[in-house]
């Protein structure tokens, strides 16, 4: 070893020299290798330890319920990298669940497995021994199985009542939805308002998020779009697509969740967390299509009452049969009642600035290199009229294609 660290140092000095160096230290004075300083008051002393980041102990103990679905990933992946243990409580295969654990230090992520949203007995053991407790469990489509009212009202009235229980819990992170409105007329943001309302009575120092539409790799406004834009023979745009909304990206929102928790400022606050961008449903199709090079506009303008009476038998069909592929819930009447109104940040509400977060836009960079990604014939291409005519005439001829006019 001292041989090898020998013939090493002259490298490892021409290494830190010039810009090296300088960007060493700026990433030593920027404390990417500091602990995470939680806001609790139950942390023993000696407990917190390590070198900072991941393989760190922070002295955080988080119950992360959602923990496997498209925000929820993200959340535990924040948490671990500033050295919080995270339980992770979870009901689907096991599969699913176990890259959670390359999230985190050895024995920083522990997975409870067949734990049910009706199983309050295992969600009690969940949190027995965590100081915070994070809900995420959210559903987009009401089934046989769950209302909206079971997952977004009974569930958190429930938690928010165990939490409280919990001598050890001091955090209660909640997410619903910035579009949450008791007089909605959509019966999610009903529920969703329901569930905030029954939080806030409970666990009056509950941290309530209200985010925007959030966009990601594996989201569900994104992906659906994407595939109706390149696979469907056109695109409903239901009222001219005049909706407005701040979409934001899924790594701003879990940076949101952790930082509340080193502030005890972020008690009993409401934060609704937006992009700095306001645009339409039918900005945001338009710039899938220019990211992918698609040259002729399939969408269609549909009223909103027609969507709906189009939707209704699915609707009915999901809450007798059991899940069926291809579930998107924008093709729900439900979701038709949800974009009748706008889901902006309200003005004078707290947000992503009182948390000192400045978030990314969504419209531009790498929150687009998804769309990019799915171009006909590849990264470089995109619109399949286009990619025909750069193919040389021997390939046109073997594929039967038409010279372009």
């Amino acid at each position: 070893m001292a041989r090898f660290a020998g013939l090493a140092a002259p490298y490892l000095q021409q290494l830190v020299s010039g810009h090296a160096a300088a960007a060493l230290a700026c990433s030593v004075a920027s404390g990417l290798r500091q602990y995470s300083h939680l806001a609790l008051n139950n942390v023993r002393p000696g407990v917190v330890g390590g070198p900072g980041n991941r393989s760190s102990v922070s002295g955080g103990v988080a119950t992360v319920f959602g923990a496997t679905g498209f925000v929820g990933k993200y959340v535990v992946n924040e948490l671990a990298r500033r050295g919080t243990q995270v339980v992770v409580p979870y009901r689907s295969l096991e599969e699913k669940a176990m890259t959670l654990k390359q999230m985190g230090d050895l024995g920083q992520i522990v997975l409870l497995k067949g734990w049910h949203l009706n199983d309050d007995d295992m969600t009690r053991q969940a949190i027995s021994r965590s100081n915070i407790v994070v809900n995420l469990i959210g559903s987009t489509l009401e089934t046989r199985n769950f209302s909206f009212n079971d997952v977004h009202a009974a569930w958190p009235a429930r938690l928010a009542a165990m939490a409280k229980d919990t001598p050890k819990v001091e955090r209660l992170l909640h997410f619903s939805d910035v579009g949450a409105a008791a007089d909605h007329t959509s019966a999610r943001m009903r529920s969703k308002a329901a569930g905030d309302a029954a939080v806030r009575e409970t666990f009056p120092d509950a941290t309530i998020f209200k985010p925007a539409p959030i966009i990601g790799d594996e989201d569900d406004l994104l992906n659906n779009l994407l595939f109706q834009v390149k696979f469907n023979a056109s695109v409903w745009m239901v009222d001219d697509g005049v909706q407005r909304f701040q979409p934001h990206h899924v790594t701003d929102v879990a940076r949101a969740a952790a930082t509340s928790l080193e502030s005890h400022e972020a008690k009993g606050k409401d934060y609704c967390l937006g992009g700095p961008e306001t645009i339409t449903m039918r900005d945001y199709v338009s710039l899938i299509q220019e990211c992918l090079h698609i040259l002729e506009d399939t969408t269609m303008y549909v009223p909103a009452a027609l969507a709906k009476a189009a939707y209704a038998p699915g609707d009915m069909l999901r809450r007798k049969l059991p899940p069926m592929p291809g579930r998107n819930y924008m093709h729900s009447g439900d979701y038709i009642d949800e974009i009748s109104r706008d889901k902006v940040v309200p003005e004078g509400s707290l947000g992503y600035g009182d948390l000192g977060i400045l978030p990314m836009k969504v419209t531009e960079g790498f929150p687009i290199e998804a769309i990019r990604y799915q171009r006909t014939g590849g990264y470089s291409f995109g619109d399949s009229k286009a990619l025909a005519k750069s193919l040389p005439a021997s390939v046109k001829r073997y594929f039967g294609m038409q010279a372009p006019q």
